[in-house]
């Protein structure tokens, strides 16, 4: 786990560096899924901060409660837990979060999804241009329209669609 301060305060919670490690040593993603479920349920800071490390676990049927949860949480999020998340491994956490924070419309997000659109993986630059599609405004399309010279097929793809859903621009 990353302990690198953010914002001048400790990385991780108490509580969420608990959570975490408990759910790092669970091998069982049954066990797993039931103590995610219950955090879902948490109305706390810290039940969100987990949730975030949540989108990092190698099971997807787990990383797709996390997004959910985050997805569904009443009141705003904290976009630093969610840049935090983007700045590290790896690429399927990085893809999550990119997802909640797109569905969320964090714009508070642009200047991580902006280092997003040069990651390695495939997947998050298609992932950073659905959020760009989603966030919408001027910032978003002009990262959009960057993303439409990426190498992948499946970036330009996604960022046309996203252009498509966010302006009046249309390509053929």
């Amino acid at each position: 786990m990353d302990d690198t301060p953010l914002f001048g305060k400790a990385a991780f919670s108490p509580v969420c560096r608990a959570i975490v490690t408990r759910l790092a040593g669970t091998a069982d993603p049954g066990r797993r899924r039931k103590i995610l479920t219950a955090c879902v349920k948490i109305a706390r800071p810290w039940a969100e901060e987990v949730l975030w490390e949540a989108l990092a676990d190698p099971n997807e049927g787990l990383r797709d409660i996390a997004v959910k949860g985050l997805c569904e949480r009443p009141g705003s999020l904290d976009p630093g837990w969610g840049a935090r998340r983007l700045r590290r491994p790896p690429w399927y956490a990085r893809s999550s979060a990119l997802a909640v924070i797109g569905r969320r419309k964090l714009r508070e997000a642009l200047p991580e999804i902006d280092s997003a659109t040069g990651d390695a993986n495939v997947d998050v630059r298609r992932a950073a241009a659905e959020a760009l599609g989603l966030i919408g405004g001027d910032a978003a399309v002009r990262l959009l329209v960057r993303l439409r010279k990426d190498a992948s097929p499946y970036v330009r793809t996604a960022a046309e669609e996203a252009i498509a859903r966010t302006s009046a621009v249309r390509f053929s």
